[in-house]
């Protein structure tokens, strides 16, 4: 993959660099717990009593991220 700068910076890290990035990459991208989609969802407006029942309603989706319009 020439010319992939991604590729270019991590063939540049050493291997102790690589597992840092590995390690925050895996702390980014984990599942969102039941309680962080009920807090999320809560932030945005939604009631508390939708939003615990959203989030029961979708917690095996495993979920990584939420975006929501600006409120």
């Amino acid at each position: 993959m020439a010319d992939n700068p991604i590729v270019t910076a991590i063939e540049a890290m050493t291997p102790e660099q690589q597992r840092g990035a590995l390690t925050v990459l895996d702390m980014l991208t984990r599942p969102l717990t039941v309680r962080e989609i009920e807090n999320a969802l809560k932030a945005k407006g939604v009631p508390r009593s939708r939003a615990v029942v959203t989030a029961a309603s979708v917690k095996n989706l495993a979920i990584i991220a939420m975006i929501g319009g600006e409120s």
